[in-house]
């Protein structure tokens, strides 16, 4: 994807925030206590171990939040629904006897690793998947951990964004960008009722403000390889309320076709 205009401003987006984002993911597990947990941590040699109220990193010393909250009758519907799940695995997240769930600062690819790495943690240390509450996108342990060893930055992109397409409103949108300092996107598919074309439109665009070293500057046109035209406008998150993990606080593009706007 090609801009036509945006200078090389780096991969920040919109104006500073008091506080970064914060990342949220929920990991259910077979632990009986945090004595357990420990444990399964050191017995994995995994990178964190419990430090108090905080998960906290073997050789850096990086901290990160933690909490528990009990067995979920609701959460391996919700892994179910994602369809990245075989039978077997979605049976074991049914069979959780907690969820541990970690928090710390998004904003930032770095931070986001730091998040990434956690999860990764507790996966190696027995759990049975992860869940992202800023965007709703459920993996299997495996994925977690193919998505973790990424050595390209794909595998931290595709970790935290989905892409939603809605029917009813003829938009798809993206959530989770904001984990990764940068706004999220919404095209209307009016003209495109093909999902799967929605959804590579949407990711394409995201990729290119993700790892392109550009900012795209509001206004914008941009030309997708597949021949599409869009003018991106830059607009403040309205579709997710401020309390919840989905807000994005910098904002989202809407991708607005070319022809549309001419005629």
């Amino acid at each position: 994807m090609q801009g036509e205009a945006g200078d090389h401003l780096g991969a920040r987006e919109g104006d500073p925030l008091d506080a970064p984002p914060q990342i949220e993911l929920r990991i259910p597990g077979p632990w009986g206590s945090a004595e357990e947990l420990d444990r399964a941590l050191r017995d994995a040699n995994a990178a964190y171990q419990l430090g108090g109220e905080e998960l906290a990193h073997r050789t850096s010393g990086h901290r990160i939040g933690w909490t528990v909250s009990e067995h979920d009758d609701e959460i391996a519907e919700v892994f179910a629904g994602g369809g990245s799940l075989s039978r077997e695995e979605i049976e074991r997240v049914a069979s959780h006897r907690v969820k541990v769930h970690v928090y710390g600062p998004g904003g930032s690819p770095e931070m986001a690793r730091a998040m990434l790495d956690a999860a990764t943690a507790l996966i190696a240390a027995g759990g049975y998947g992860v869940m992202v509450d800023n965007s709703g996108l459920t993996h299997s342990p495996q994925d977690w951990l193919d998505l973790a060893g990424d050595p390209d930055a794909g595998g931290l992109y595709w970790a935290y964004v989905s892409a939603t397409f809605d029917g009813v409103e003829a938009i798809a949108f993206s959530s989770g960008m904001h984990c990764l300092g940068l706004r999220d996107a919404e095209l209307p598919t009016d003209d495109i009722p093909d999902r799967q074309i929605a959804g590579f439109l949407l990711h394409n665009f995201l990729g290119y403000t993700y790892q392109s070293g550009r900012t795209v500057i509001d206004g914008d046109t941009l030309d997708d390889e597949s021949g599409a035209c869009f003018r991106a406008r830059h607009f403040p998150c309205t579709r997710f309320s401020p309390s919840t993990p989905f807000f994005n606080p910098y904002g989202v593009w809407r991708l607005e076709p070319v022809e549309h706007e001419e005629e």
